[in-house]
């Protein structure tokens, strides 16, 4: 039996970071589409090369997407102006003429900043997501926007802009697995403020002053994209146990991305499982270990949720999982509380939460609690009951770098994919040989 101290010697960060090396030149690997079928070709074949078994689950259901170039015009009050725009990650098109619309504040997107909106033939401007917090709730079910609400209403497009100060497109997420029910362009962090200011919502107007009505600002916007029904892939590698052998430990990431070359989200995370999977493959542990890397994430989690759903009544016995996203960059590791996953908050294991921070202490390596605005692939599993974990590295109280071109291989700390793997393989090996969990 592999050893604590055995494992530490034979993590390699060159090899973990030669992983993201070679899945990040296939981003953006969106779900269902060619790259993205390359990505878990490319997992597939590094896992069963260090000899394990290994499985390929087609995940159906999913609009494979290729998004193509966007445009965003003010038409009036005032000049005519161009704002920078893409198209957000599984956006309706436009017809080849645009469309045009009064342009309505929406919050951030919940319920309750859409009460006593006239969303008819609008177009919606939403706020980024304030990270790190838990007041991101949308419609039950919905991923991070209620957009259904807003279709039914009668809006015809939705602008997001980043939350990230600067001439940087960030392609927030609304999509489910087959794409946002309305055309929807991103922006930068400037021309959301601009947009806000066009319509009155950016100045504080003191109580009992009168403001001056504000004029209707109207919009055009342009989407170029193509989806066609699909499958994703999710990737499934088993170490059996021996005595306890019926009895699972999970380590998971995605290998899936939604804009730019997806680096550290989460190319950095599918190459700790692989490096993982690697020092561990040779292992002899007591419960059955799987490495798992999921597809659609980024479309509300349907890659782990499809996982989840065919294990059935056996997702008991799965009796820990630990989930993997954004690892490869930032100041801090972290390990998630609180999160909200399809409009509820959910709360990761606090049993699993503590044997991790052991093991790390234990490594001489540090972790800190915190609440994340969205839950990752974790979400399934722990509305399936299943004990969870959720490890992250963020930069103070967000992460630059989500969803942006930048997020590319000159902002991988190498070194730090060594320290999760070992965090990792060692946690692995504990829970894989407990006598008993709780």
């Amino acid at each position: 039996m592999a050893k604590k101290t055995d494992l530490l010697s034979v993590t390699n960060a060159g090899l973990a970071f030669g992983h993201v090396k070679a899945l990040t030149p296939l981003g953006p690997r969106v779900a269902g589409t060619a790259r993205e079928a390359k990505a878990a070709q490319y997992v597939a074949d590094q896992l069963a090369s260090v000899g394990l078994q290994v499985e390929k689950q087609a995940v159906p259901g999913i609009m494979a997407w290729e998004g193509g170039e966007a445009r965003l015009r003010v038409l009036g009050p005032g000049d005519r102006e161009e704002v920078t725009a893409c198209p957000v990650l599984g956006s309706k098109a436009t017809p080849p003429e645009g469309i045009e619309g009064e342009l309505v504040y929406g919050g951030r997107g919940m319920l309750s900043d859409y009460e006593g909106l006239d969303l008819k033939n609008k177009i919606i401007l939403h706020d980024p997501p304030r990270a790190r917090t838990l007041d991101n709730r949308c419609g039950v079910g919905e991923p991070q926007r209620a957009l259904g609400t807003a279709v039914d209403r009668g809006a015809v497009g939705v602008i997001e802009y980043a939350r990230l100060p600067g001439n940087v497109l960030q392609v927030p997420c609304l999509a489910g697995p087959e794409g946002t029910p309305l055309p929807a362009a991103g922006t930068t962090y400037e021309g959301g403020l601009r947009l806000k200011e066009l319509l009155h919502q950016w100045y504080a107007v003191p109580a009992g002053i009168a403001a001056e009505a504000p004029m209707p600002v109207r919009v055009w916007m342009k989407i170029e994209a193509e989806s066609k029904p699909a499958s994703g892939t999710n990737v499934i590698a088993t170490l059996p146990g021996s005595d306890l052998a019926k009895e699972k430990i999970v380590l998971l990431a995605h290998h899936d991305n939604a804009f730019g070359p997806g680096a550290c989200d989460n190319a950095g995370s599918t190459a700790i499982v692989l490096e993982t999977a690697r020092v561990l493959a040779k292992a002899a542990p007591r419960r059955t270990v799987q490495f798992v890397s999921v597809t659609g994430e980024e479309y509300g989690s349907v890659g782990s949720g499809h996982f989840v759903k065919s294990l059935g009544e056996a997702a008991s016995e799965v009796k820990a999982c630990i989930v993997l996203d954004i690892v490869g960059s930032g100041n801090k590791y972290f390990y998630i509380t609180t999160s909200v996953f399809a409009g509820e908050v959910v709360e990761n294991s606090p049993w699993l939460n503590q044997k991790l921070v052991e093991t790390a202490e234990g490594l001489g390596y540090m972790l800190e609690p915190t609440i994340l605005e969205f839950a990752s692939d974790d979400g399934p599993f722990i509305k399936a009951g299943v004990p969870t974990s959720y490890l992250c590295r963020c930069i103070s109280t967000s992460w630059p770098y989500l969803h942006t071109y930048m997020d590319d291989l000159d902002i991988i700390d190498y070194n730090a994919l060594k320290v999760l793997t070992d965090l990792c393989a060692s946690s692995i090996l504990e829970l894989a040989n407990a006598d008993k969990l709780p």
